[in-house]
């Protein structure tokens, strides 16, 4: 066990909601999800269940509290007594959405941290949220997907390259067998998505109204992997960048020969009026050739640099 996974489960205790508890420890739900398991499996127990549409823990959960409160205290202090402010540099705080930080730039920032190049903390949160915590001083730089290459007056928008939003669903689903996916083929189908205020999901959702196209069910779920699993196992369509899809792909999902895909746009938000320090400027920088890198993939080469 570590100090992440011990604050995540205590954070969990207190808000008793994986979405909540996320946005507080500024992880994506799937990756909360991950620490609660591993700690689980690491002691044997269960610690957290589901009781009347709530989460809660459980006896288990409810004696290792204890320890848990115990080892965050000595953690803190250990940290306190022995961090020297000038061993590390400050981390550059970087947050987007978690198809674009975790799947689509996930190895840039791996390779950045593992040559110890750049300090970086990376957060997983819904794209439409990052604008409010640049402006309110929580992040340095912004990842996020957006429908139309423009910001706000208090915002720099550096372009990186357009996509398509593709649909992907389970090898079983009957429209995976058809040459050609039209829109109104979707009526009745069951679909899954992260979050509702997704720019690209508010998108999808007015083009199946605008068609008449009535889905018969729709989850909202916050992590990726549950969206993805809900495809694989329940058989659910779900939306994915193009830039995306190798990664999603390789966990099982096959995308649909969909003739409506629309374009989105892969930026990069600052907040307006910034010093731009060297490790930031060297991270846009590695950015940019990394995006350049991915082009020349053969899977990938349909993205269009901006």
């Amino acid at each position: 066990m570590n100090a992440k996974q011990i604050q995540t489960f205590l954070t969990l205790s207190i808000e008793k909601n994986y979405i909540k508890a996320a946005e507080k420890c500024h992880y994506a739900p799937s990756t909360l999800a991950k620490h609660i398991h591993a700690l689980e499996e690491e002691l044997g127990v269960s610690l957290v269940e589901f009781r009347d549409g709530k989460i809660g823990l459980t006896e288990d959960g409810m004696h290792f509290l204890r320890y848990a409160e115990e080892l965050q205290e000595v953690y803190a202090k250990a940290m306190n007594e022995f961090r020297k402010t000038d061993s590390q540099p400050e981390a550059i705080r970087i947050a987007g959405g978690e198809l674009m930080v975790g799947f689509a730039f996930a190895p840039l920032f791996s390779e950045i941290e593992k040559n110890l190049e750049l300090n970086l903390q990376v957060n997983p949160i819904c794209c439409s949220r990052v604008p409010d915590w640049l402006r309110n001083n929580e992040v340095d730089v912004g990842y996020v997907q957006v429908m139309n290459p423009y910001t706000e007056d208090d915002k720099e928008l550096i372009p990186l390259f357009r996509e398509k939003l593709c649909l992907m669903t389970s090898p079983d689903h009957s429209l995976a067998q058809l040459d050609c996916v039209h829109t109104a083929d979707l009526d009745g189908m069951n679909f899954s998505y992260t979050y509702e205020n997704c720019c690209f999901t508010d998108e999808f959702r007015c083009l199946l109204r605008q068609n008449s196209v009535h889905p018969s069910s729709e989850f909202f779920l916050g992590s990726i992997l549950a969206v993805i699993n809900s495809a694989k196992e329940d058989q659910r369509i779900c939306l994915i960048p193009y830039v995306s899809v190798p990664a999603v792909s390789s966990q099982g999902l096959v995308r649909l020969n969909w003739d409506g895909e629309f374009d989105i746009y892969d930026v990069i938000l600052l907040q307006k009026d910034i010093y731009m320090n060297t490790p930031m400027k060297r991270l846009i920088h590695k950015t940019r050739t990394f995006v350049k890198n991915i082009k020349a993939e053969e899977n990938r080469c349909d993205i269009v640099i901006l």
